[in-house]
């Protein structure tokens, strides 16, 4: 993901102290491109190819990795975790959807047939609800444990 302000600060700092118009004439890009990306006037990251220039001329130790990081290209290790809560967040919901669905439809077929039975006679709509429950509590459990 772009990060605008970080990429300003990396620039701020590779740059050191000496002008704009200077540090951009030594990168071989426009101060006006070199400005833009300061002041985060930027919509979108500036291509790989500037971070380049930046980086080959960059003072304080500021890294091409850095810069392709802050523009997005890279992701950090920040980024990473981020995406694999995302993800685990929406696994998780699908997930319990699809176990609902599940779930509500044993419920139904539970109901509309004699498919179970409890010695010999069927299962009330009670004991069904019951037991789905149950399971459902089983499932909870499972996911504590499976957690840890």
């Amino acid at each position: 993901m772009f990060n605008t302000e970080l990429l300003s600060y990396l620039i701020r700092k590779a740059q050191g102290d000496i002008s704009l118009n200077n540090f951009a004439r030594q990168c071989k890009i426009s101060s006006s491109t070199l400005s833009r990306i300061i002041n985060m006037m930027n919509s979108c990251a500036p291509a790989p190819s500037t971070l380049q220039k930046i980086a080959a001329c960059a003072r304080n130790g500021v890294t091409y990795d850095e810069l392709m990081k802050a523009a997005g290209y890279i992701a950090s290790n920040e980024n990473i975790k981020a995406t694999a809560e995302k993800e685990d967040r929406i696994s998780s919901v699908v997930g319990q959807k699809e176990i609902v669905k599940i779930f509500d439809d044993l419920k139904k077929y539970l109901l509309t047939t004699d498919g179970l039975r409890l010695y010999g006679d069927p299962l009330s709509e009670e004991a069904i609800e019951s037991l789905i429950e149950t399971l459902l509590y089983g499932i909870k459990v499972a996911k504590i444990i499976n957690g840890k």
